[in-house]
């Protein structure tokens, strides 16, 4: 059964205060206080990806959080070239073919599923209205 706080992807909270607060988002899970280096790299990275979402069509599939080139490529081939597309293609389909559909499509290199992405995507398609989702898997 689908739970959205199941999805929450683990981060360093990079505040003012060392106390790590709770948060009020359901997809946020803060696991310490980041160091200076790591709250640094986040920065940096929220202000590129920022930039790099200007210049995506409003239903590219990179829209989706840790979604890349690799992923959508690999969505590409399996006849999914946008957002829209994924929407129509797992509206009505049950929970094991949706599963099944996002670990193949999402499996890297290493024969792992990227559970990061594959979360991220759940959350996109309840986001969007799709029923019949499984379970995220919890990222320790």
């Amino acid at each position: 059964m689908f739970k959205l706080e199941k999805c929450a992807i683990p981060t360093v909270w990079c505040g003012e205060s060392d106390t790590v607060p709770k948060s009020k988002d359901p997809l946020i899970k803060y696991k310490r206080a980041g160091t200076r280096d790591e709250c640094l790299k986040k920065g940096f990275g929220a202000g590129s990806n920022q930039a790099r979402l200007k210049t995506l069509p409003r239903n590219s599939l990179q829209r989706i959080k840790y979604l890349g080139e690799i992923h959508e490529s690999r969505f590409i081939e399996k006849g999914i070239k946008n957002t829209d597309v994924l929407l129509k293609e797992m509206s009505g389909r049950s929970t094991t073919s949706i599963a099944a559909f996002l670990k193949s499509v999402l499996t890297k290199k290493d024969k792992k599923v990227d559970i990061r992405t594959y979360n991220c995507v759940l959350v996109f398609l309840h986001q969007n209205g799709i029923s019949n989702l499984p379970s995220c898997v919890t990222i320790k």
